[in-house]
């Protein structure tokens, strides 16, 4: 199974005798269409409808990025909301909401800290979660615990000239390749969330705001650090991921063709190891059994290996 990544300006993108077609002036490529799990487009490409009705009816999902890391826009395939499902997740109780976003809290700091265990580059202190009152209260000890994680995470990779998390614009390399990594896992999430027949937009944690993804940026708390922070390091400090990858522009640093490439196919096996795209899945049903207000708390992910 293939995850596809499109990314050479001006590629033609077609569907001919059950194969996927890519051209671009250095050739063709050709996959079988039974074969793509998703198709991923960096910038500029000419994809014809033919393709995205022969993948949407596979239920294959189609993620478009107008660059690397930005928020995709994704055609999901046949997942209309469910009536049931979305009444529910209109209507949860302010407390069922806040109990599932602690737990999703719990797991990411828990998560980040097995990363930092795994790169050897520090200990994540980890806050009184329970303590947080109200979803505000919730976001502050989530951000002063990122704070104190990507601080940690500065350490292991010396010479990326890597502060902290920033984004638009990223200022590094290791920002850039973050926020490439983590929109390829947000559109992972915004499958699992559509599957379940819930609005992408209407979350807890994350404030719902316009198009924003809120719900969808919620499940993927507890994978961001194993799947994506992990990953990238890794990349980083191995030498597969190489001052060459990137490009800046307009005082942007930006994943380049070669570096989104090997992005991709780093989180793309992760994924697929680790069964993250069931594991998103196991995860929503989990929230909504939260705001049904089933008896125990909401089932979160952990990575399947020990730090």
């Amino acid at each position: 199974m293939t995850s596809v990544l499109v990314q050479t300006p001006g590629a033609a993108i077609s569907a001919r005798g059950g194969q996927l077609i890519v051209e671009t002036k250095a050739g063709q490529h050709a996959v079988p269409l039974g074969h793509v799990t998703e198709l991923i487009v960096v910038g500029n490409a000419r994809i014809s409808t033919a393709v995205i009705v022969d993948l949407a009816g596979r239920g294959v999902p189609v993620h478009v990025q107008a660059r690397a890391g930005s928020v995709p826009f994704s055609v999901l395939g046949n997942v209309e909301g469910q009536v049931e499902a979305l009444r529910a997740q209109v209507l949860a109780p302010a407390g069922a909401r806040l109990r599932a976003a602690r737990a999703l809290v719990r797991a990411k700091v828990v998560n980040s800290a097995w990363v930092l265990r795994r790169l050897r580059c520090g200990v994540l202190d980890v806050p009184d979660i329970e303590a947080a009152g109200d979803e505000d209260a919730l976001r502050g000890v989530e951000g002063a615990a990122a704070r104190q994680y990507f601080a940690a995470l500065a350490a292991a990779l010396p010479g990326w000239e890597f502060g902290g998390r920033a984004y638009r614009p990223a200022p590094d390399p290791v920002n850039a390749a973050l926020s490439f990594a983590y929109m390829l896992l947000l559109g992972q999430a915004r499958v699992a969330v559509a599957r379940a027949g819930l609005h992408p937009g209407l979350g807890t944690l994350h404030v719902p705001h316009g198009r924003r993804p809120a719900l969808a940026l919620d499940v993927m708390e507890p994978f961001r650090g194993p799947v994506c922070d992990l990953t990238v390091a890794s990349l980083l400090r191995s030498g597969q991921l190489r001052v060459d990858g990137f490009e800046v522009r307009g005082g942007e640093v930006r994943l380049g063709a070669a570096g989104c490439a090997v992005v991709a196919d780093a989180v793309a096996q992760r994924v697929a190891v680790w069964g993250v795209m069931g594991a998103l899945q196991r995860q929503v049903g989990a929230v909504q059994r939260a705001w049904a207000g089933e008896e125990g708390s909401c089932w979160v992910w952990a990575p399947p290996v020990r730090a």
